[in-house]
């Protein structure tokens, strides 16, 4: 029999419901139920109490470090530390978290932000603590997590481009790109990339002769279908 790890929870968030950007670099997470319970203790309970529960609340809790990527901070962190300092509903987001492993653990809702800095010393890496505080109900779903699939590039704009310009890429399984090496063109890694969501990732075009030069992503499944390119002088 073994016990299960800590770490199988996967955290999301999305300003609409619908687009969900995970919340990377978690060190900590911890969920909790909030009740209300008044007694209804009696006569007839011959002395001792008894409660019923008449409200409840929830509110996630979650650490992470900060982490950069060609120079850019996770979008997921981006999206919550934005609604800091915010009020009505700029200062609300929806989450969700479920079960890596694919149990059926898997929890949604609407809630209130608050990002704070929890490590500050000298010796310290950056750390925050954002938490959620739920806004409405609590709500289960059916378990998202899906295995990371190899990314598949659809399309890359403008055409084209020289050195130092940027290219939109698009396509699907984006999320977890290697970092550094995970976006080449032909067999050089771009200068600078921006993973935007799992489907679009903005890279920056490295030194090189005008001409071929495929694109190829990379994530923890494997590496994508070469995608044609020609870039500019």
């Amino acid at each position: 029999m073994s016990t299960s790890l800590a770490r199988r929870f996967k955290f999301d968030v999305s300003a609409d419901g619908s687009t969900w950007l995970p919340f990377n670099g978690m060190n900590d997470f911890n969920p909790q139920e909030n009740p209300t319970y008044q007694s209804t203790a009696a006569y007839d309970t011959d002395g001792y109490d008894s409660f019923e529960k008449t409200l409840t609340a929830w509110q996630v809790t979650v650490k992470a470090f900060r982490r950069l990527n060609a120079g850019v901070f996770d979008p997921g962190q981006e999206l919550v530390r934005n609604a800091q300092f915010k009020f009505g509903e700029a200062a609300r987001l929806y989450v969700r978290w479920y079960d890596r492993n694919g149990a059926p653990e898997a929890k949604s809702g609407r809630a209130l932000v608050e990002w704070n800095q929890s490590k500050t010393g000298v010796a310290d890496v950056e750390e925050v603590t954002a938490t959620f505080k739920g806004d409405g109900s609590l709500t289960a779903i059916t378990n998202p997590w899906a295995a990371p699939a190899v990314p598949v590039i659809v399309s890359a704009d403008p055409s084209g481009v020289a050195a130092g310009g940027q290219v939109k890429i698009t396509g699907s399984g984006f999320t977890g790109t290697v970092s550094t090496t995970g976006v080449k063109f032909g067999a050089t890694n771009a200068s600078t990339w921006t993973f935007v969501s799992d489907s679009v990732i903005v890279a920056t075009v490295p030194a090189g002769s005008a001409g071929s030069a495929p694109i190829v992503v990379t994530n923890a499944a494997g590496a994508s279908t070469a995608f044609p390119y020609t870039r500019g002088a």
